[in-house]
């Protein structure tokens, strides 16, 4: 059967790179790229692309895949897909011509995707990065409908998880609230708390798969301290050398880039699962990865 690819992802976020290191060279797909045939143009300046250009260099890369398809030859189409009106139309004349589509996902974050364009020779404009982030994941689903095969490549690996207690692993009910005060002291708060056993079992999966398992939890005193380490003994028994508490909440992002530096852990190498959604922002935007403890139970790692 014939064979072809087509990626989808955001300006800079490594598609062409994705290419060059995945593919085995001499490679039998016939590489079809709309930027290429942007760039061979005699008019084109990359800090002034023009519309009629890029309608150009699109209807170039169309012609050439169907050229392409009328002999059999496999295909890759280095294409972002996200606005691009064309990809639903390849699609469907390659599937009428019997090639199997493999729908290759660079999810690369937008922040990320940002950062590298500044560096680049040829800019995209932010507006344009911008406007196909906010596409980006519905795009996704809707081609992913119409292709036989899919391929998430994520940037972050998140070899290492750091898990907070309260809420994820350990069944967080309303607090008891006396004299409109929190009792941490006398109301052995954490130390009856059940196990999400769903999640706990997840992770001691990815585990024995190789990922490295941490604590990042919040104490408010010696007291709950202590409960969380007896609990963590019962029901998460991870290596005591790898359970780290902070006093507040708020200071968990801060915290977490101190110990990926003092394990000299690459930032995309790091992923932090809370129930609260501004640690989470907080944790993004100092680079790393961050998921609400839903996510974790559906992400597919």
């Amino acid at each position: 059967m014939n064979k072809s690819i087509i990626t989808l992802g955001l300006p800079c976020s490594g598609k062409t790179s994705w290419i060059k290191n995945k593919l085995d060279y001499p490679t039998t797909f016939n590489i079809i790229s709309a930027d290429d045939k942007k760039e061979s143009h005699p008019d084109y300046d990359p800090n002034n692309v023009s519309n009629e250009l890029h309608e150009w260099s699109v209807t170039e890369a169309e012609n050439e895949v169907i050229k392409l398809s009328e002999t059999g030859k496999d295909i890759l189409l280095d294409s972002g897909s996200i606005n691009n009106r064309y990809t639903v139309r390849i699609i469907s004349m390659l599937k009428s011509r019997g090639y199997h589509i493999k729908l290759v996902h660079i999810k690369t974050p937008y922040t990320v995707c940002i950062e590298r364009n500044k560096k680049r020779e040829r800019k995209v404009p932010e507006v344009d990065i911008t406007d196909k982030a906010l596409k980006e994941t519905s795009q996704f689903h809707k081609l992913k409908q119409l292709v036989d095969e899919i391929e998430v490549v994520d940037y972050f690996t998140n070899k290492n998880i750091f898990v907070d207690m309260d809420g994820v692993i350990a069944a967080q009910t309303c607090l008891p609230i006396i004299n409109n005060e929190i009792d941490f002291v006398n109301g052995e708060i954490h130390k009856w708390q059940k196990p999400v056993q769903p999640i706990i079992d997840k992770l001691m999966f990815l585990a024995h798969e190789g990922y490295k398992l941490y604590i990042l939890s919040a104490t408010a005193n010696s007291i709950a301290y202590e409960e969380k380490q007896q609990w963590l003994d019962e029901f998460f028994p991870i290596p005591k050398e790898r359970r780290f508490f902070v006093n507040q909440g708020k200071h968990k992002s801060e915290m977490l880039d101190n110990l990926r530096r003092k394990f000299k852990l690459n930032k995309s190498d790091v992923l932090l699962v809370d129930d609260f959604h501004d640690i989470l922002y907080k944790v993004q935007e100092r680079g790393m990865n961050s998921m609400h403890p839903s996510e974790f139970l559906t992400h597919e790692f």
